[in-house]
């Protein structure tokens, strides 16, 4: 008892701000450790329901289908940012009227976009897109539609988390990821034992139980006044719209950019060495993902307190934060290295002898999560703060060499698989340099020019 009196204790202490995150952070580390543990129990249940053949084109599919994430055109984003300022000024008329106009906008475009996919989708030949055999068993083409369709309703109800991020209960927002993954694994659990499973349910079941539980958290919220400001109506208000975009294009480049650099790994490996091969190069990413996972625990609730931190000048907490933050990133470093060195154990365990993942692959991947950690944490801060031209044109960057290095390593050095993530590697280290740089000028007020943008 005297334990738990010092960790509520120490829970509570520092200012509102902090105590918030650590609450959340405490909140999101149970809940994100169960929902890393469903998505890892997905893969061995759906690779055991589907040959090697179909996990890969579900996976290379649902990573096309993950690109079209920013067709909100960064509105999440920048409604994040101006939400949680008109909150941190008390600006309840504003921020009313920002949650209006975040789902009018997602229903227009929405709309728009599964309108234009499906004049376009009598003309596209997936089994060609994605190098499947002619004499695949399954209709392609309509699976796809469905998807398609399903994730534009994804679109407008999904906006729900973006609002808990941005009232700073991260872990409410990971608790509606966590339970639809839990509902997927059921629902594929019971086509596996009905034996119905095949492309087209599994495909159902990932698309459809986020959709159910979106639904849901968007009722019981809203009527439970959880969320501090309920719309009138879903009313889109231009001035706002103008507001959010102002900020949110620059979000909209650099998702494009960032999407087109992490998600073409399984497409490029799909047409290289064809559908086969994206599944021990996703089974690797999933691991050293997972583990990623957690450091984004750690700083997912900074994003919107960084907003208020900035908005009423607070340098010497953000600064305090940072140095902490960059302590538990060494300490989160030596596990990536300590869960390398296991690796091979780690997949035998998780899969049996159903395959066999080149250390090499998993090295690169080890990588791929100490880079992308070290330069999150910076801009994580640079996203809250709305200073992101930096990060914009270093996400051109990497989006216009990505392709064509991955296309080199891989196939003309014949380094294989491997090469793919090694491109994107290449790449994370102008973010990791850079990146640091402009936080250290901002949090000093020395910056200036396009330091300050």
């Amino acid at each position: 008892m005297r334990h738990i009196n010092i960790i509520l204790k120490k829970l509570n202490s520092g200012s509102t701000r902090s105590v918030i995150i650590k609450k959340n952070i405490l909140g999101s580390i149970f809940i994100k450790g169960l929902s890393i543990l469903t998505s890892l129990l997905l893969v061995p249940v759906t690779l055991n329901l589907l040959d090697k053949e179909k996990y890969g084109i579900w996976i290379t599919l649902y990573t096309v289908v993950t690109w079209f994430n920013m067709m909100d055109i960064g509105l999440g984003n920048g409604f994040r940012n101006k939400f949680a300022e008109a909150l941190a000024m008390e600006d309840k008329s504003s921020a009313q009227k920002f949650i209006e106009t975040i789902y009018s906008s997602t229903i227009i475009i929405s709309i728009g976009f599964f309108s234009v996919y499906s004049l376009m989708h009598p003309f596209l030949n997936w089994n060609s897109l994605l190098n499947i055999p002619k004499d695949f068993d399954e209709n392609l083409s309509t699976i796809v539609w469905v998807v398609f369709g399903l994730f534009s309703l994804q679109l407008i109800l999904k906006n729900i988390t973006t609002i808990l991020l941005s009232i700073q209960k991260t872990a409410l927002s990971n608790a509606l990821i966590l339970i639809g993954n839990i509902l997927s694994l059921i629902v594929i659990w019971i086509f596996g034992i009905t034996e119905k499973a095949n492309l087209q349910t599994i495909s159902f079941a990932f698309m459809v139980m986020p959709l159910i539980v979106y639904t849901f958290a968007t009722i019981i919220l809203f009527s439970k006044k959880i969320i501090p400001v309920v719309p009138n109506t879903i009313k889109f208000h231009k001035e706002y719209f103008r507001s959010m975009m102002s900020l949110g294009i620059k979000f909209f480049f650099i998702q494009i950019t960032t999407i087109v650099m992490f998600s073409s790994g399984n497409f490029i490996i799909a047409q290289l060495y064809g559908p086969s091969d994206v599944t021990p190069y996703n089974i690797s990413y999933r691991l050293f993902a997972s583990t990623l996972s957690i450091f984004t625990i750690l700083i997912a609730p900074f994003w919107t307190a960084y907003t208020e931190a900035i908005t009423k000048r607070d340098f010497e907490w953000i600064k305090r934060v940072l140095k902490n933050l960059n302590k538990m990133w060494i300490l989160f470093a030596t596990g990536i290295l300590f869960i390398l060195l296991l690796s091979p154990w780690i997949f035998r365990i998780w899969l049996g002898d159903n395959l066999q993942i080149p250390l090499n692959l998993s090295a690169s991947f080890a990588i791929y999560a100490l880079l992308l950690s070290w330069s999150g944490m910076f801009s994580q801060f640079l996203n809250g703060v709305g200073k992101i031209k930096i990060q914009l044109y270093i996400s051109i960057f990497q989006c216009l060499t990505n392709i064509p290095l991955a296309i080199l390593l891989a196939k003309n050095l014949g380094i294989g698989i491997s090469g793919v993530i090694l491109a994107t590697n290449l790449n994370l280290l102008f973010a990791a340099v850079i990146l640091p740089i402009q936080v250290y000028k901002i949090t000093n007020i020395k910056a200036s020019g396009i330091w300050n943008k």
